[in-house]
């Protein structure tokens, strides 16, 4: 009997596979078994698992830069600077309670960014959605005085995803999100203008 399966559901299943065991550990074997899927159609789907890795690098950016835009989106309540603050804040403190899972494009470029270029290009691609949506919240905060201008909010968005990426593979290898807040908190300080 021939099983049609959703592709998207087939992917997210697949992305908790590959946060829990990474690529290399993690058979086609073992996605058809827990996805349901026989080879064929994997591979009539896929093609291979680098491809379905590809895709599903592809479906996390897509749902991660919509949870980024809903949570950095202004409030009246909190400042820029307060909402991407916490953004990065809450990322950390939510690993203890995920396992010290990391995030997926983290983990990602940690194992195969420079070893597989398709792969590299692909995280990289997500990265830069990430940039891209979190980039207007420092804008507005340059704007409104509560971040440093001397620098384009471009660059103070990479050097905030960059640091949370380092801080997030510090706390996954130690167990630890502590000193990971703690770094945050130290660059927003030092980046933030003193009224």
């Amino acid at each position: 009997m021939n099983i049609k399966h959703n592709k998207e559901d087939v992917l997210k299943t697949g992305l908790g596979m590959f946060c829990n065991k990474g690529y290399n550990s993690l058979g086609i074997d073992e996605i058809c078994k827990v996805t349901g899927m026989t080879k064929g159609a994997f591979y009539n789907a896929f093609q291979s698992k680098e491809q379905f890795l590809i895709e599903a690098i592809l479906l996390y950016a897509k749902i991660n830069v919509n949870r980024i835009k809903a949570q950095l989106q202004p409030r009246k309540k909190l400042s820029a600077y307060e909402r991407l603050y916490q953004f990065y804040i809450n990322m950390l403190e939510v690993q203890p309670k995920v396992n010290f899972m990391g995030c997926f494009i983290n983990n990602i470029m940690s194992e195969l960014g420079s070893a597989n270029e398709k792969v590299g290009l692909a995280a990289t691609k997500a990265f830069d959605e990430f940039i891209d949506a979190i980039e207007p919240a420092v804008k507005e905060a340059q704007q409104n005085k509560e971040l440093n201008s001397k620098w384009k909010a471009r660059q103070m968005t990479e050097l905030f995803h960059a640091t949370f990426y380092g801080s997030l593979t510090r706390a996954k290898s130690s167990k630890d999100h502590q000193q990971s807040i703690k770094t945050i908190k130290l660059l927003f300080n030092n980046l933030k203008t003193t009224k």
